[in-house]
């Protein structure tokens, strides 16, 4: 998509612009709106990307601690979970196309930028959280999905745990470490791609140690028989005799009735 829009955006540029320093790269509006910039787009787009895959891997991550402690989780959370994996993963999409688009759009409208280390570090966060997802979902979720009910790893091998404990890992810190990247202007020109992936490996394999640490503190209590109890809303509700409330009461009873005298009122009328 990028490779088309590129194109006619530099055949649409006149000549006399095109000699112009620095070359700026837009889309004509309908009066009397101005014309847009590309760049724009391409943030608008990566702002998406990124609100997706960073909001929906840390929900996923948060259920799955949660999953982690409790031992288990409402049935229904595992259709859901699947669906936030997929939204994270149309958020990864959305970041390698408004990513390539940069680096398109950096060559035409300021060369220099690509050679800021930053930019690499980020490429190769991103392409680790990609190969990261692929991993995870091709060989870590289909196993640990089978039912959401029983302990997370009830039944999985050591090494498929020991695999989807660093993929965790790996995920959360990545998707936060992009986050910052693109964040922090600060570090443009400035900081060497090497020191940046270094503190984005050691991040790595501290929340990795961390994670397997809590596992076996998990594994710990349950050997000695000290498992939390259910999470109360994994638990089947029991309004004993009493009929469940309707759904849509929402507001309570006492927020709704109608004093006696304004209801003869009302039939007077």
């Amino acid at each position: 998509m990028v490779a088309l829009v590129l194109p006619l955006l530099l055949v649409a540029v006149p000549a006399s612009a095109a000699d112009a320093a620095p070359k700026v790269l837009t889309l004509p509006l309908p009066a009397p709106f101005p014309p847009i910039r590309v760049l724009t787009l391409f943030v608008g787009l990566h702002l998406i990307g990124l609100c997706f895959g960073l909001g929906g891997a840390t929900m996923l991550d948060f259920w799955i601690l949660r999953w982690m402690r409790w031992g288990g989780l409402p049935p229904e959370i595992a259709r859901t979970f699947l669906f936030v994996s997929k939204v994270v993963s149309v958020g990864i999409v959305l970041l390698w196309i408004s990513g390539l688009g940069f680096l398109a759009l950096y060559s035409v409208e300021s060369p220099e930028k690509l050679s800021n280390p930053k930019l690499l570090a980020k490429f190769i966060i991103v392409l680790v959280l990609t190969v990261n997802g692929l991993l995870i979902h091709a060989l870590v979720l289909p196993s640990v999905l089978r039912d959401v009910s029983r302990p997370m790893f009830e039944g999985v091998s050591h090494l498929t745990t020991i695999v989807f404990l660093v993929s965790g890992a790996v995920s959360g810190v990545s998707w936060y470490a992009a986050f910052a990247l693109g964040l922090m202007r600060e570090l443009n020109g400035r900081v060497s791609t090497a020191l940046l992936l270094s503190l984005w490996l050691v991040a790595v394999v501290t929340a990795a140690l961390g994670a397997f640490a809590f596992w076996q503190y998990l594994l710990a209590r349950s050997a000695r028989g000290e498992m939390a109890k259910p999470s109360p809303d994994s638990r089947p509700l029991d309004f004993g005799d009493t009929p469940p409330p309707h759904p849509m009461r929402a507001v309570p009873m006492t927020f709704t009735q109608v004093p006696e005298s304004r209801i003869v009122l009302i039939g007077r009328r």
